[in-house]
């Protein structure tokens, strides 16, 4: 097989389009670099004969957007990668290492984990140019340049660059790419966030906020309250999953990952949500949007920051804000608080991080039981 002078753009020129690359010398033992012509430009192509003299090929990318030495050292990189045992297979881009990651979660029977994910790629990575991106080629500036257009809010982008790092070292665990990779997603840091949890709204001031809400938006952010679940799954929430006997509700396992359970109702939440339910089939949302649809966070955020403004509320009020006002009213109250934790889809971690000072003060008030 004749070997052509590839690395000098003038011969590759000259070359006749063909599916079969032009391959240049012996790169190392067993290893060649191609250069595959197409009618428009053309690619660079690496081929290695292993020793039981099985051959592998691997696309290393678009000649006009690599030099060759790039493509060069690319196809020295992948060799090295297989000699260590690691071997990509179907697994080559960003949106693949997401979508094996969430199967992952799945066989492991981690489904709620799966789930959030899922959810999370769908909106960001699954589609998107940014899936596309192949793992070898992945910069940390291009994880930051994705980051910064996503269209949601701090803490979302932070829980949604950890969805993606998760999935990235399940790849690297995987030896589905060389752990050296893993510096450029290491080095992304979460953004910092501060406000939604130090919101606090008094009695007079949740009344306030409710009042100057659309009719129709009046029921979900009453139950926010009542509930101290998250918007996003007192939302999801379907008739089927109000127990008016025993006044009770059912949270779907999409809740941040915290797994389904069932939550305890008071009188008044039981009350809102029968009337919420009268008259509807068993899948229908349980607090409908006017069409008939469920509630989401594009659908209530700007009604809820117009109120805010109305009601000359603090700034940083959103509607998590009623979710906060429960969670601290409970422990002020001297609810237990793996009870509060349970009623809230969170963890022990979570509320000594953001409630530690309701905490001390619960703990203190327990702790004067002990006398001699």
């Amino acid at each position: 097989m004749a070997r052509q002078s590839i690395d000098r753009a003038g011969v590759r020129s000259r070359l006749k389009p063909r599916r079969e690359p032009y391959w240049g010398p012996l790169v190392e033992r067993g290893l060649y670099l191609g250069f595959r012509k197409l009618e428009l430009g053309g690619t660079w192509i690496a081929r290695q004969r292993d020793e039981d003299g099985r051959q592998r090929y691997k696309s290393l990318g678009q000649v006009d957007l690599m030099p060759y030495e790039e493509a060069l050292k690319g196809a020295r990189g992948w060799a090295k990668s297989l000699a260590e045992g690691i071997d990509p297979g179907d697994v080559e881009s960003v949106e693949e290492a997401c979508r094996a990651y969430v199967a992952e979660l799945r066989l492991e029977k981690r489904d709620p984990a799966a789930t959030d994910a899922e959810g999370r790629f769908n909106r960001t990575v699954y589609g998107k140019p940014f899936g596309k991106i192949k793992l070898l080629h992945l910069r940390t500036a291009k994880i930051k340049e994705w980051r910064s257009k996503l269209a949601i809010a701090d803490a979302s982008k932070n829980r949604t660059l950890s969805a993606l790092k998760a999935a990235l070292n399940t790849a690297v665990s995987n030896r589905r790419i060389d752990s050296g990779r893993a510096i450029e997603w290491q080095q992304v840091k979460p953004l910092p966030v501060s406000g939604r949890r130090d919101v606090y709204l008094d009695a007079k001031q949740r009344r306030r906020l409710i009042d100057h809400l659309p009719d129709e938006l009046q029921a979900l952010m009453i139950g926010l309250y009542l509930t101290a679940v998250r918007p996003g799954a007192l939302a999801e929430a379907k008739v089927e999953d109000l127990d008016q006997k025993h006044s009770t509700l059912f949270i779907r396992a999409f809740d941040k990952g915290h797994g389904q359970r069932t939550i305890s109702l008071s009188a008044e939440a039981a009350a809102l949500f029968r009337k919420a339910a009268k008259g509807k089939l068993p899948l229908a949302p349980l607090i409908a949007y006017p069409d008939g649809s469920h509630w989401h966070k594009k659908r209530w955020d700007a009604p809820v920051r117009a109120a805010v403004k109305a009601a000359k509320l603090p700034a940083k009020t959103v509607a998590y804000s009623l979710r906060h006002s429960a969670i601290t009213d409970l422990l002020n109250a001297g609810v237990d608080p793996l009870t509060v934790c349970k009623q809230a889809g969170t963890s022990m971690v979570m509320l000594e991080k953001h409630y530690g000072h309701l905490l001390h003060k619960h703990a203190t008030k327990s702790m004067a039981a002990l006398t001699l």
